[in-house]
């Protein structure tokens, strides 16, 4: 029994999964519901932040407004800039939290070492 735990899931249950996704954004679209009123719902369920659901619902959502580009493998060093600046600035703002933009992932973790790291990064030219 604990074989079927572990495996992906079908191409069939993927399907029914987008499937019922398109039947709730049509219900509430019906409602005239935007995501913001959804999202104020979440509210009601803990969700603890990871990397993953803060990429799809911050970082893609800004990219999107900013850029119009739904991958982050097609923006620019100038597009990734501007989407850390705007979800920079929306952190602080909200949770007080300013973090810099590293440089590459070991600067990434001396910062998480306690280790100073510079707040410039010459690639993205972040400030």
């Amino acid at each position: 029994m604990s074989e079927h735990i572990n495996k992906q899931i079908s191409e069939k249950q993927m399907k029914s999964i987008h499937l019922y996704l398109q039947w709730v954004a049509d219900e509430l679209n019906q409602q005239g519901q935007t995501m913001q009123n959804v999202v104020k719902q979440i509210n009601k369920v803990e969700i603890r932040p990871t990397k993953e659901n803060l990429k799809e619902m911050v970082w893609r959502e800004i990219a999107k407004t900013i850029t119009g580009k739904d991958s982050t493998t097609f923006l620019t060093k100038q597009e990734v800039n501007q989407i850390y600046e705007v979800m920079s600035a929306w952190l602080a703002k909200n949770f007080e939290i300013d973090l810099p933009f590293p440089l590459a992932e070991e600067r990434a973790y001396q910062k998480l070492k306690g280790v100073d790291m510079p707040i410039m990064n010459e690639e993205y030219e972040i400030k």
